[in-house]
């Protein structure tokens, strides 16, 4: 049996997940054939954030990918090999199809419990460990003897692009030496197409609580529909919602869902025909239901490329105040 150790979690909008899924990815192969011995590492890793932003989201995950692997701190007397018969797979992978992975494996002297403490002590600059994978002989801390160790080191994200990215090292013993593999994996997020935006033609934006599971009568009656009829206004709140990020494939532990709900209709004019809805969750992972022409497309995430989160900022360009937090527990609310 694997037992994985990570760190605790942070808001699903900032931190890079760790998963036990083995999927099938989109990867970028780059281990070398035959061995090589080992340069120096850089020492200022080439992050995503360099790329040029033009790149899809795929070119940029396949560019940081690269620059991860390059950037892995080798021990003294690693030698690059090719592909190493007990290290075939990742020891830790993304629970999500939209990656971009490059692998290298190495040979270095040196018992793997070790050689991990070193990659750890040598991380360069924007690397955190982010939790450790070990095979049924090893015990909770990444230092304990086992017949095979994996560790993850994470960068932080790329708002509105890569929302994961890390470096995942797996050691073994390997003919009285350890056999590394290195594998850099970096999730992009898919660019929206034209359907999946707002439509032109827009006039007038009505907003709706719905106060779900935690209904409290005296509280809810505070925060009140309204419909937005400035164009300045109509204008900011269309631009906000066409700049949401498609939410982030796969499982991912959410908080609590009490059912609390902002909705939107975009309309060609006040109480004319809907051209688009949004439903905002407030709870949960903090998904926004989407539906353009009749159609259902692809979820969306409520945290903005900001940080703030959708409706805030859609209550403030209304300049509207919504007291009670729809679906909010008691004690809770803005």
């Amino acid at each position: 049996m694997n037992r994985l150790r990570t760190q605790p979690l942070r808001p699903l909008a900032t931190l890079p997940r760790v998963g036990r899924v083995l999927a099938a990815c989109a990867a970028i192969t780059l281990a070398g054939c035959g061995s090589q011995v080992a340069g120096p590492a850089t020492s200022h890793p080439q992050t995503a954030s360099t790329t040029s932003p033009a790149a899809t989201p795929r070119q940029r995950a396949a560019a940081d990918a690269a620059s991860i692997i390059a950037d892995f701190p080798r021990p003294a007397g690693a030698v690059r090999t090719g592909l190493i018969a007990s290290l075939t797979s990742p020891g830790v992978g993304m629970g999500t199809t939209d990656v971009a992975t490059a692998t290298r494996w190495w040979r270095v002297p040196g018992q793997p419990q070790a050689r991990l403490a070193w990659v750890r002590a040598h991380l360069p600059a924007g690397f955190t460990w982010a939790g450790s994978a070990g095979s049924a002989a090893g015990g909770d801390s990444p230092t304990e003897p086992a017949e095979s160790w994996t560790d993850i080191f994470a960068l932080s994200p790329v708002p509105g692009v890569l929302p994961q990215r890390q470096l995942v090292v797996t050691a073994v013993s390997y003919r009285g030496q350890t056999a590394l593999r290195t594998d850099a994996q970096v999730a992009w997020l898919p660019a929206r197409s034209a359907a999946e935006r707002i439509p032109s033609g827009v006039r007038a934006v009505t907003v709706t609580p719905v106060f779900g599971f935690n209904q409290d009568p005296r509280r809810d009656r505070l925060d009140h529909a309204f419909t937005v009829t400035d164009p300045a206004q109509v204008a900011r709140i269309v631009a906000l919602a066409d700049a949401l990020t498609v939410y982030p494939p796969g499982m991912h532990p959410c908080p609590a869902d009490f059912g609390g709900v902002m909705r939107l209709a975009f309309l060609d004019r006040a109480g004319g025909q809907v051209l688009a809805r949004f439903s905002a969750q407030y709870g949960g992972c903090g998904v926004v239901s989407v539906g353009i022409g009749g159609k259902t497309q692809p979820a969306l995430s409520t945290y903005t490329t900001s940080g703030a989160l959708f409706q805030d900022r859609v209550l403030a360009i209304a300049g509207v105040r919504w007291p009670h937090q729809p679906g909010a527990p008691a004690g809770m609310g803005n």
